[in-house]
Protein backbone atom coordinates (compact mmCIF):
# COMPACT_ATOMS: atom_id res chain seq x y z
CA UNK A 1 0.00 0.00 0.00
CA UNK A 2 1.03 3.46 -0.78
CA UNK A 3 1.05 5.57 2.51
CA UNK A 4 2.40 8.33 1.06
CA UNK A 5 -0.64 9.02 -1.08
CA UNK A 6 -2.70 9.12 2.24
CA UNK A 7 -0.28 11.22 3.81
CA UNK A 8 -0.16 14.03 0.79
CA UNK A 9 -4.36 13.64 0.74
CA UNK A 10 -4.42 14.54 4.66
CA UNK A 11 -1.93 17.68 3.45
CA UNK A 12 1.95 17.19 3.40
CA UNK A 13 2.12 19.64 5.99
CA UNK A 14 -1.27 19.07 7.98
CA UNK A 15 -1.43 20.78 11.51
CA UNK A 16 -2.34 17.54 13.27
CA UNK A 17 1.32 16.34 11.49
CA UNK A 18 2.61 19.60 12.68
CA UNK A 19 1.84 19.40 15.92
CA UNK A 20 2.71 16.07 16.24
CA UNK A 21 5.92 16.82 14.93
CA UNK A 22 6.55 20.04 17.29
CA UNK A 23 5.74 18.02 20.50
CA UNK A 24 8.13 15.54 19.07
CA UNK A 25 10.99 18.02 18.76
CA UNK A 26 9.92 19.45 22.52
CA UNK A 27 10.66 16.40 23.40
CA UNK A 28 14.59 16.47 22.48
CA UNK A 29 16.26 18.18 25.28
CA UNK A 30 16.17 15.64 28.09
CA UNK A 31 17.50 12.70 25.01
CA UNK A 32 20.55 15.39 24.31
CA UNK A 33 21.68 15.58 27.76
CA UNK A 34 23.53 11.86 28.48
CA UNK A 35 26.26 12.00 27.21
CA UNK A 36 27.47 15.39 26.91
CA UNK A 37 26.11 16.72 30.63
CA UNK A 38 29.24 15.40 32.20
CA UNK A 39 31.54 17.75 30.58
CA UNK A 40 30.07 20.17 33.35
CA UNK A 41 29.38 17.86 36.07
CA UNK A 42 32.61 15.49 36.02
CA UNK A 43 34.90 18.13 35.06
CA UNK A 44 38.14 18.56 37.34
CA UNK A 45 38.03 21.89 39.16
CA UNK A 46 41.46 23.34 40.46
CA UNK A 47 43.12 21.16 43.78
CA UNK A 48 45.91 19.98 45.01
CA UNK A 49 47.25 17.35 47.59
CA UNK A 50 46.01 17.83 51.43
CA UNK A 51 48.76 18.04 54.01
CA UNK A 52 47.70 18.04 57.34
CA UNK A 53 48.00 20.75 59.65
CA UNK A 54 49.22 18.36 62.53
CA UNK A 55 51.35 15.67 63.12
CA UNK A 56 53.01 15.67 59.86
CA UNK A 57 54.81 12.66 61.10
CA UNK A 58 51.55 10.70 61.37
CA UNK A 59 51.08 10.99 57.26
CA UNK A 60 54.81 11.33 56.30
CA UNK A 61 56.80 8.98 58.39
CA UNK A 62 59.91 9.62 56.59
CA UNK A 63 60.12 13.50 58.19
CA UNK A 64 62.88 13.93 60.17
CA UNK A 65 61.49 16.74 62.14
CA UNK A 66 65.19 17.37 63.80
CA UNK A 67 66.11 19.20 59.72
CA UNK A 68 64.81 22.26 58.54
CA UNK A 69 61.72 20.95 56.88
CA UNK A 70 59.47 22.87 53.90
CA UNK A 71 56.91 21.27 52.55
CA UNK A 72 55.29 21.90 48.99
CA UNK A 73 51.84 20.94 48.16
CA UNK A 74 51.18 19.84 44.39
CA UNK A 75 48.01 18.10 42.81
CA UNK A 76 48.84 14.64 42.89
CA UNK A 77 52.11 14.83 45.06
CA UNK A 78 53.94 16.35 48.08
CA UNK A 79 57.17 18.08 47.66
CA UNK A 80 59.28 18.31 50.64
CA UNK A 81 62.68 19.87 50.93
CA UNK A 82 65.22 19.02 53.54
CA UNK A 83 67.90 21.35 55.23
CA UNK A 84 70.61 19.61 56.26
CA UNK A 85 73.36 21.41 57.22
CA UNK A 86 73.19 23.86 53.74
CA UNK A 87 72.35 20.80 51.75
CA UNK A 88 69.04 20.80 50.34
CA UNK A 89 67.51 17.51 49.36
CA UNK A 90 63.85 17.30 48.08
CA UNK A 91 61.75 14.13 47.60
CA UNK A 92 58.19 13.49 46.68
CA UNK A 93 55.95 11.14 47.73
CA UNK A 94 51.95 10.50 47.08
CA UNK A 95 49.51 12.16 48.44
CA UNK A 96 47.74 10.48 52.08
CA UNK A 97 45.56 12.75 52.96
CA UNK A 98 43.06 13.02 50.04
CA UNK A 99 42.80 15.83 48.00
CA UNK A 100 41.66 20.11 48.49
CA UNK A 101 39.68 21.27 45.79
CA UNK A 102 38.60 25.01 44.56
CA UNK A 103 35.37 26.02 42.86
CA UNK A 104 32.19 24.31 42.23
CA UNK A 105 31.67 20.77 43.82
CA UNK A 106 31.67 17.86 40.73
CA UNK A 107 31.97 14.37 40.53
CA UNK A 108 35.17 14.64 40.60
CA UNK A 109 35.85 16.65 43.34
CA UNK A 110 33.25 14.37 45.22
CA UNK A 111 34.67 10.89 44.76
CA UNK A 112 38.27 12.14 44.04
CA UNK A 113 38.87 11.27 40.60
CA UNK A 114 41.46 12.45 39.67
CA UNK A 115 45.19 11.76 39.45
CA UNK A 116 44.94 8.06 39.33
CA UNK A 117 41.94 7.71 39.22
CA UNK A 118 40.93 9.84 36.76
CA UNK A 119 40.21 7.43 33.83
CA UNK A 120 37.39 6.42 35.98
CA UNK A 121 35.27 9.90 35.37
CA UNK A 122 36.18 9.30 31.07
CA UNK A 123 34.59 5.81 32.22
CA UNK A 124 31.23 6.67 33.51
CA UNK A 125 31.27 8.68 30.40
CA UNK A 126 31.96 5.33 28.30
CA UNK A 127 29.09 3.23 30.11
CA UNK A 128 26.71 5.54 29.29
CA UNK A 129 27.83 4.99 25.43
CA UNK A 130 27.46 1.42 25.82
CA UNK A 131 24.07 1.94 27.36
CA UNK A 132 23.32 3.76 24.45
CA UNK A 133 25.03 1.11 22.35
CA UNK A 134 22.59 -1.55 24.43
CA UNK A 135 19.37 0.60 23.63
CA UNK A 136 20.19 0.85 20.40
CA UNK A 137 20.40 -2.54 19.60
CA UNK A 138 17.41 -4.01 21.88
CA UNK A 139 14.54 -0.99 21.81
CA UNK A 140 14.40 -0.50 17.89
CA UNK A 141 13.59 -4.03 17.46
CA UNK A 142 11.27 -4.17 20.08
CA UNK A 143 9.20 -0.65 18.45
CA UNK A 144 8.99 -2.96 15.22
CA UNK A 145 7.26 -5.45 17.15
CA UNK A 146 4.98 -3.69 19.50
CA UNK A 147 5.02 -0.26 17.88
CA UNK A 148 6.96 3.02 18.36
CA UNK A 149 4.78 5.10 21.03
CA UNK A 150 4.90 2.44 23.47
CA UNK A 151 8.42 1.81 23.55
CA UNK A 152 9.31 5.61 22.81
CA UNK A 153 6.98 6.51 26.29
CA UNK A 154 8.08 4.25 28.15
CA UNK A 155 11.76 4.60 27.94
CA UNK A 156 10.80 8.32 28.72
CA UNK A 157 9.58 7.35 32.29
CA UNK A 158 12.69 5.27 33.03
CA UNK A 159 14.98 7.91 31.52
CA UNK A 160 13.24 10.64 33.55
CA UNK A 161 13.70 8.40 37.00
CA UNK A 162 17.32 7.97 36.17
CA UNK A 163 18.74 11.61 36.08
CA UNK A 164 16.11 11.82 39.58
CA UNK A 165 17.88 8.62 41.28
CA UNK A 166 21.47 10.52 39.57
CA UNK A 167 21.22 13.43 41.64
CA UNK A 168 21.02 11.63 45.02
CA UNK A 169 23.17 8.87 45.06
CA UNK A 170 25.92 8.71 47.71
CA UNK A 171 28.16 6.21 45.92
CA UNK A 172 30.00 6.41 42.41
CA UNK A 173 29.20 2.87 41.37
CA UNK A 174 25.78 3.43 41.75
CA UNK A 175 25.83 6.99 39.39
CA UNK A 176 27.83 4.70 36.75
CA UNK A 177 24.86 2.24 36.55
CA UNK A 178 22.54 5.05 36.55
CA UNK A 179 24.49 6.77 33.48
CA UNK A 180 24.51 3.67 31.39
CA UNK A 181 20.50 3.22 31.80
CA UNK A 182 20.32 6.90 30.38
CA UNK A 183 21.93 6.10 28.00
CA UNK A 184 20.00 3.14 27.17
CA UNK A 185 16.66 4.69 27.85
CA UNK A 186 17.54 7.84 25.85
CA UNK A 187 18.47 5.65 22.87
CA UNK A 188 15.80 3.59 22.88
CA UNK A 189 13.40 6.91 23.56
CA UNK A 190 15.47 8.76 20.92
CA UNK A 191 15.05 6.10 17.71
CA UNK A 192 12.11 5.19 17.79
CA UNK A 193 10.68 8.75 18.43
CA UNK A 194 13.04 9.68 15.16
CA UNK A 195 11.41 6.69 13.27
CA UNK A 196 7.91 7.39 14.45
CA UNK A 197 8.65 11.47 13.27
CA UNK A 198 9.56 10.25 9.75
CA UNK A 199 6.92 7.80 9.09
CA UNK A 200 3.73 10.53 9.36
CA UNK A 201 5.32 12.76 6.40
CA UNK A 202 5.61 11.70 2.50
CA UNK A 203 8.87 10.82 0.86
CA UNK A 204 8.96 14.78 -0.52
CA UNK A 205 9.12 15.85 3.24
CA UNK A 206 11.84 13.85 5.09
CA UNK A 207 14.47 16.54 4.17
CA UNK A 208 12.79 19.33 5.37
CA UNK A 209 11.25 17.32 8.25
CA UNK A 210 15.46 16.22 9.30
CA UNK A 211 16.60 19.32 9.04
CA UNK A 212 14.15 21.55 11.34
CA UNK A 213 14.84 18.11 13.81
CA UNK A 214 18.48 19.11 13.25
CA UNK A 215 17.86 23.18 14.57
CA UNK A 216 16.13 21.71 17.52
CA UNK A 217 18.90 18.84 18.64
CA UNK A 218 21.11 21.80 17.67
CA UNK A 219 19.40 24.14 20.19
CA UNK A 220 18.75 21.37 22.86
CA UNK A 221 22.06 20.08 23.19
CA UNK A 222 23.45 23.77 23.63
CA UNK A 223 20.66 24.63 26.07
CA UNK A 224 22.75 22.27 28.76
CA UNK A 225 25.87 24.72 28.46
CA UNK A 226 23.11 27.88 30.16
CA UNK A 227 21.27 25.15 32.39
CA UNK A 228 25.33 24.61 33.43
CA UNK A 229 26.06 28.47 33.73
CA UNK A 230 23.14 29.12 36.20
CA UNK A 231 24.28 26.30 38.23
CA UNK A 232 27.71 27.26 38.32
CA UNK A 233 28.23 28.14 41.75
CA UNK A 234 26.62 25.10 43.24
CA UNK A 235 26.89 21.31 43.23
CA UNK A 236 26.94 19.06 39.97
CA UNK A 237 23.55 17.45 41.82
CA UNK A 238 21.13 20.25 40.60
CA UNK A 239 22.41 20.64 37.27
CA UNK A 240 21.83 16.56 36.80
CA UNK A 241 18.31 17.81 38.50
CA UNK A 242 17.73 20.04 36.63
CA UNK A 243 18.24 18.57 33.44
CA UNK A 244 15.90 15.87 34.65
CA UNK A 245 12.90 18.16 35.68
CA UNK A 246 13.47 19.91 31.73
CA UNK A 247 12.51 16.54 30.08
CA UNK A 248 9.69 15.61 32.67
CA UNK A 249 6.86 16.62 30.09
CA UNK A 250 7.81 14.34 28.27
CA UNK A 251 6.18 11.88 30.28
CA UNK A 252 3.11 13.67 28.44
CA UNK A 253 3.75 11.67 25.29
CA UNK A 254 2.03 8.76 26.07
CA UNK A 255 -1.00 10.84 25.52
CA UNK A 256 -0.10 14.04 23.07
CA UNK A 257 1.44 11.23 20.63
CA UNK A 258 0.06 8.57 17.82
CA UNK A 259 1.11 5.75 16.61
CA UNK A 260 3.17 5.49 13.31
CA UNK A 261 0.37 5.19 10.56
CA UNK A 262 3.31 3.18 8.35
CA UNK A 263 3.68 0.62 11.26
CA UNK A 264 -0.13 -0.02 11.92
CA UNK A 265 -0.41 -0.70 8.26
CA UNK A 266 2.58 -2.47 7.71
CA UNK A 267 1.03 -4.69 11.08
CA UNK A 268 -2.15 -5.28 9.47
CA UNK A 269 -3.90 -2.76 12.33
CA UNK A 270 -5.94 -0.93 9.60
CA UNK A 271 -8.64 0.42 11.81
CA UNK A 272 -7.09 1.03 14.21
CA UNK A 273 -4.83 3.20 11.31
CA UNK A 274 -7.89 4.54 10.13
CA UNK A 275 -9.02 6.03 13.21
CA UNK A 276 -5.36 7.59 12.95
CA UNK A 277 -6.82 9.29 9.62
CA UNK A 278 -9.90 10.21 11.08
CA UNK A 279 -8.20 12.04 13.88
CA UNK A 280 -5.81 13.88 11.69
CA UNK A 281 -8.67 14.53 9.15
CA UNK A 282 -10.15 16.46 11.25
CA UNK A 283 -7.49 18.55 13.19
CA UNK A 284 -6.62 19.20 9.53
CA UNK A 285 -10.31 20.22 8.61
CA UNK A 286 -10.97 17.36 5.85
CA UNK A 287 -13.71 15.37 4.50
CA UNK A 288 -11.63 11.79 6.41
CA UNK A 289 -14.39 9.71 4.31
CA UNK A 290 -12.87 10.54 0.90
CA UNK A 291 -9.28 9.69 2.36
CA UNK A 292 -10.69 6.31 4.11
CA UNK A 293 -12.20 4.91 0.31
CA UNK A 294 -9.00 5.78 -0.59
CA UNK A 295 -7.42 3.75 1.88
CA UNK A 296 -9.71 1.03 1.52
CA UNK A 297 -9.24 1.08 -2.31
CA UNK A 298 -5.49 1.04 -1.91
CA UNK A 299 -5.98 -2.03 0.35
CA UNK A 300 -8.09 -4.03 -1.63
CA UNK A 301 -5.31 -3.32 -4.18
CA UNK A 302 -2.69 -4.91 -1.75
CA UNK A 303 -4.88 -7.66 -1.23
CA UNK A 304 -5.48 -8.39 -4.81
CA UNK A 305 -1.72 -8.04 -5.69
CA UNK A 306 -1.04 -10.38 -2.87
CA UNK A 307 -3.92 -12.61 -4.43
CA UNK A 308 -2.12 -12.78 -7.88
CA UNK A 309 1.53 -13.83 -5.86
CA UNK A 310 -0.12 -16.30 -3.93
CA UNK A 311 -1.55 -17.92 -7.43
CA UNK A 312 1.75 -17.71 -8.80
CA UNK A 313 2.81 -19.18 -5.81
CA UNK A 314 0.52 -21.87 -5.65
CA UNK A 315 0.74 -22.99 -9.40
CA UNK A 316 4.63 -22.94 -9.41
CA UNK A 317 6.11 -26.77 -8.73
CA UNK A 318 7.02 -28.19 -5.82
CA UNK A 319 4.90 -25.03 -4.24
CA UNK A 320 2.34 -26.70 -1.16
CA UNK A 321 -0.23 -24.82 0.69
CA UNK A 322 2.06 -24.17 3.84
CA UNK A 323 4.18 -21.78 1.29
CA UNK A 324 1.45 -20.16 0.48
CA UNK A 325 -0.09 -19.62 3.43
CA UNK A 326 2.97 -17.47 4.59
CA UNK A 327 2.68 -15.82 1.55
CA UNK A 328 -0.50 -14.50 3.69
CA UNK A 329 1.15 -13.47 6.93
CA UNK A 330 2.23 -10.28 7.38
CA UNK A 331 5.99 -9.95 6.52
CA UNK A 332 8.16 -10.47 9.51
CA UNK A 333 11.97 -9.78 9.33
CA UNK A 334 14.64 -9.85 11.44
CA UNK A 335 18.39 -8.99 11.39
CA UNK A 336 19.24 -12.13 9.81
CA UNK A 337 17.38 -10.60 6.30
CA UNK A 338 20.02 -8.06 6.47
CA UNK A 339 23.04 -10.88 6.18
CA UNK A 340 21.27 -12.64 3.55
CA UNK A 341 21.23 -9.91 0.34
CA UNK A 342 24.85 -9.39 -0.20
CA UNK A 343 24.07 -5.59 -1.67
CA UNK A 344 21.89 -4.60 1.57
CA UNK A 345 24.18 -6.07 3.77
CA UNK A 346 27.03 -3.95 1.89
CA UNK A 347 25.72 -0.56 1.79
CA UNK A 348 25.01 -1.43 5.82
CA UNK A 349 28.25 -2.07 6.89
CA UNK A 350 29.51 1.25 4.96
CA UNK A 351 26.47 2.99 6.87
CA UNK A 352 27.83 1.52 9.86
CA UNK A 353 31.36 2.90 9.32
CA UNK A 354 30.12 6.24 8.38
CA UNK A 355 27.98 6.42 12.27
CA UNK A 356 30.90 5.33 14.30
CA UNK A 357 33.01 8.05 12.80
CA UNK A 358 30.27 10.68 13.19
CA UNK A 359 30.09 9.61 16.66
CA UNK A 360 33.10 9.38 17.64
CA UNK A 361 34.37 12.71 15.95
CA UNK A 362 30.94 14.48 16.92
CA UNK A 363 31.02 13.75 20.65
CA UNK A 364 34.91 13.75 20.72
CA UNK A 365 34.53 17.55 19.81
CA UNK A 366 31.97 18.29 22.28
CA UNK A 367 34.22 16.31 24.79
CA UNK A 368 37.22 18.03 24.42
CA UNK A 369 35.76 21.60 23.90
CA UNK A 370 36.55 21.98 28.05
CA UNK A 371 40.58 21.68 27.02
CA UNK A 372 39.80 24.80 24.17
CA UNK A 373 41.18 27.84 25.36
CA UNK A 374 38.51 30.27 26.60
CA UNK A 375 34.99 30.25 28.63
CA UNK A 376 34.46 26.60 28.86
CA UNK A 377 30.72 27.02 28.75
CA UNK A 378 31.19 29.50 25.93
CA UNK A 379 33.11 26.72 24.00
CA UNK A 380 30.33 24.41 24.25
CA UNK A 381 27.63 26.62 23.52
CA UNK A 382 29.39 27.50 19.86
CA UNK A 383 30.24 23.65 19.52
CA UNK A 384 26.12 23.22 19.58
CA UNK A 385 25.20 26.55 17.76
CA UNK A 386 27.91 25.92 14.85
CA UNK A 387 25.46 23.01 13.71
CA UNK A 388 22.35 25.65 12.66
CA UNK A 389 24.33 27.00 9.57
CA UNK A 390 25.75 23.66 8.70
CA UNK A 391 21.80 23.16 8.48
CA UNK A 392 21.26 25.99 5.86
CA UNK A 393 23.78 23.90 3.43
CA UNK A 394 21.88 21.03 4.08
CA UNK A 395 18.62 21.85 2.83
CA UNK A 396 20.17 23.86 0.26
CA UNK A 397 22.15 20.63 -1.37
CA UNK A 398 20.04 17.61 -0.04
CA UNK A 399 17.24 17.66 -2.57
CA UNK A 400 19.16 19.20 -5.45
CA UNK A 401 22.73 17.31 -5.37
CA UNK A 402 21.06 14.29 -3.90
CA UNK A 403 22.36 12.32 -0.50
CA UNK A 404 24.93 10.92 -1.33
CA UNK A 405 26.85 14.76 -2.97
CA UNK A 406 25.91 15.93 0.43
CA UNK A 407 27.73 13.59 2.70
CA UNK A 408 30.75 13.55 0.54
CA UNK A 409 30.77 17.69 0.69
CA UNK A 410 30.32 17.73 4.76
CA UNK A 411 32.93 15.26 5.25
CA UNK A 412 35.38 16.76 3.37
CA UNK A 413 34.63 19.42 5.13
CA UNK A 414 35.30 18.22 8.39
CA UNK A 415 38.43 16.09 7.40
CA UNK A 416 40.18 18.91 5.64
CA UNK A 417 39.22 21.24 8.54
CA UNK A 418 40.20 19.00 11.66
CA UNK A 419 43.56 17.77 9.63
CA UNK A 420 44.56 21.12 9.63
CA UNK A 421 43.53 21.87 13.19
CA UNK A 422 46.02 19.19 14.03
CA UNK A 423 48.82 20.49 11.95
CA UNK A 424 48.12 24.51 13.99
CA UNK A 425 48.05 22.71 17.46
CA UNK A 426 51.45 20.89 16.75
CA UNK A 427 53.27 24.04 15.01
CA UNK A 428 51.25 27.00 16.75
CA UNK A 429 53.29 29.58 18.79
CA UNK A 430 51.01 32.42 18.74
CA UNK A 431 47.43 33.66 19.94
CA UNK A 432 46.50 34.40 16.40
CA UNK A 433 47.30 30.90 14.89
CA UNK A 434 45.84 29.16 18.06
CA UNK A 435 42.94 30.95 17.40
CA UNK A 436 43.08 30.13 13.98
CA UNK A 437 43.27 26.56 15.10
CA UNK A 438 40.18 26.54 17.04
CA UNK A 439 37.96 28.16 14.38
CA UNK A 440 38.70 25.34 11.90
CA UNK A 441 38.04 22.97 15.20
CA UNK A 442 34.50 24.86 14.74
CA UNK A 443 34.55 24.45 11.13
CA UNK A 444 35.33 20.62 11.65
CA UNK A 445 32.22 20.18 14.05
CA UNK A 446 30.06 22.12 11.12
CA UNK A 447 30.91 19.71 8.42
CA UNK A 448 30.58 16.46 10.80
CA UNK A 449 26.94 17.72 12.01
CA UNK A 450 26.01 17.96 8.08
CA UNK A 451 27.05 14.93 7.77
CA UNK A 452 25.25 13.34 10.54
CA UNK A 453 21.76 14.98 8.99
CA UNK A 454 22.77 13.44 5.97
CA UNK A 455 23.25 9.94 7.10
CA UNK A 456 20.12 10.24 9.82
CA UNK A 457 17.53 10.69 6.88
CA UNK A 458 19.50 8.28 4.28
CA UNK A 459 19.75 4.84 6.61
CA UNK A 460 15.77 4.47 7.19
CA UNK A 461 15.96 5.16 3.55
CA UNK A 462 17.67 1.99 2.54
CA UNK A 463 15.10 -0.50 4.93
CA UNK A 464 11.64 -1.85 4.44
CA UNK A 465 9.32 -1.02 7.15
CA UNK A 466 9.15 -4.08 9.52
CA UNK A 467 13.49 -3.25 9.39
CA UNK A 468 13.70 0.30 9.16
CA UNK A 469 13.90 0.75 13.21
CA UNK A 470 16.27 -2.03 13.70
CA UNK A 471 18.15 -0.75 10.51
CA UNK A 472 18.69 2.61 12.48
CA UNK A 473 19.27 0.70 15.70
CA UNK A 474 21.88 -1.33 14.44
CA UNK A 475 23.53 2.10 12.71
CA UNK A 476 23.03 4.09 15.81
CA UNK A 477 24.60 0.55 17.74
CA UNK A 478 27.82 1.15 15.50
CA UNK A 479 27.87 4.59 16.78
CA UNK A 480 28.27 3.78 20.10
CA UNK A 481 31.03 2.18 19.29
CA UNK A 482 32.64 5.22 18.14
CA UNK A 483 31.10 7.30 21.34
CA UNK A 484 32.26 5.07 23.34
CA UNK A 485 35.85 6.01 22.58
CA UNK A 486 35.63 9.39 22.35
CA UNK A 487 35.29 10.31 25.93
CA UNK A 488 39.41 9.51 25.87
CA UNK A 489 39.65 12.10 23.45
CA UNK A 490 40.23 14.91 25.86
CA UNK A 491 42.55 12.71 28.05
CA UNK A 492 44.52 11.70 24.74
CA UNK A 493 44.46 15.75 23.58
CA UNK A 494 46.42 16.19 26.95
CA UNK A 495 49.12 14.06 26.04
CA UNK A 496 49.39 14.93 22.54
CA UNK A 497 47.35 18.21 21.48
CA UNK A 498 47.35 17.22 17.87
CA UNK A 499 46.66 13.91 18.19
CA UNK A 500 42.48 14.10 18.20
CA UNK A 501 42.54 16.56 14.92
CA UNK A 502 44.57 13.71 13.03
CA UNK A 503 42.44 10.82 13.82
CA UNK A 504 38.98 12.55 13.48
CA UNK A 505 40.24 14.30 10.44
CA UNK A 506 42.36 11.16 8.48
CA UNK A 507 38.88 8.96 9.65
CA UNK A 508 36.86 11.64 7.96
CA UNK A 509 38.37 11.89 4.95
CA UNK A 510 38.31 8.32 4.52
CA UNK A 511 34.66 8.36 4.76
CA UNK A 512 34.44 10.56 2.08
CA UNK A 513 35.67 8.03 -0.72
CA UNK A 514 33.94 4.93 0.94
CA UNK A 515 30.49 7.16 0.66
CA UNK A 516 30.78 6.92 -3.22
CA UNK A 517 30.20 2.80 -3.18
CA UNK A 518 26.49 3.57 -1.80
CA UNK A 519 23.37 3.90 -3.80
CA UNK A 520 21.20 7.43 -4.17
CA UNK A 521 17.90 7.21 -2.68
CA UNK A 522 16.60 10.83 -3.28
CA UNK A 523 13.08 10.92 -4.07
CA UNK A 524 12.53 7.27 -3.86
CA UNK A 525 9.50 5.64 -2.23
CA UNK A 526 10.16 4.37 1.16
CA UNK A 527 10.87 0.29 0.52
CA UNK A 528 7.62 -1.19 2.78
CA UNK A 529 8.28 -4.95 2.24
CA UNK A 530 12.09 -6.81 1.45
CA UNK A 531 11.47 -7.23 -2.32
CA UNK A 532 11.15 -4.12 -2.50
CA UNK A 533 14.26 -3.12 -1.04
CA UNK A 534 16.18 -5.89 -2.98
CA UNK A 535 14.42 -4.36 -6.45
CA UNK A 536 15.90 -0.98 -5.97
CA UNK A 537 19.54 -2.78 -5.93
CA UNK A 538 18.66 -4.56 -8.88
CA UNK A 539 17.54 -1.93 -10.71
CA UNK A 540 20.70 0.04 -9.83
CA UNK A 541 22.56 -2.82 -10.85
CA UNK A 542 20.56 -3.51 -14.40
CA UNK A 543 21.06 0.36 -14.39
CA UNK A 544 25.40 0.05 -14.53
CA UNK A 545 25.35 -3.43 -16.34
CA UNK A 546 23.33 -0.88 -19.27
CA UNK A 547 25.92 1.73 -19.02
CA UNK A 548 28.74 -0.66 -19.40
CA UNK A 549 27.27 -2.48 -22.46
CA UNK A 550 26.93 0.62 -23.78
CA UNK A 551 30.05 1.64 -23.65
CA UNK A 552 31.29 -1.70 -25.16
CA UNK A 553 29.22 -0.81 -27.79
CA UNK A 554 30.20 2.51 -28.33
CA UNK A 555 33.82 1.32 -28.90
Amino acid sequence: MDVDNILRSLGTYGRYQVLQFAYNLFCLPILTYPVVIYVFVGYIPDFKCKIPEKHVTNYYADINTSYNVTIHSIQCDVIYETNRSGVLTRETIPCRDGYEYFGQETTASEWNLVCGAEGLGSMSTTMTVIGQMIGAALFPALADKYGRLLISYTNFIAMALCYVLAAFVPWFSAFVILRLLMGAFGQGAGLTLATLLLEIFPAESRGNVVSIGSVAWSLSISSISLVAYLLRNVSWRYTMLAAGIIGSHSLASRWILQESPRWLVANGRYEEAKQWIKRAAKWNKIDPSIIIDEFDSELQSSELQLLVDETTVYNKPGTNDEQTGKKRKEERLSVLDIFRHKHILLTSVIVWIVWFVNSITYYGLFLTSGTMSGNVYLNFFLNGIVEIPSIFLYLFTINRYGRKKTCVMFHAIAGVSLTLTAVLNFTADTPALKGLASALSFAGKFGISGSFMTIFLYTPEIYPTNLRALGMGLASAAARIGGMISPYAALFGAYIPWGPGVVFGSLSLVVTVLFLWLPETTGKELPDTLEEAKNFYVLKDNKKKTTMNALNGDF
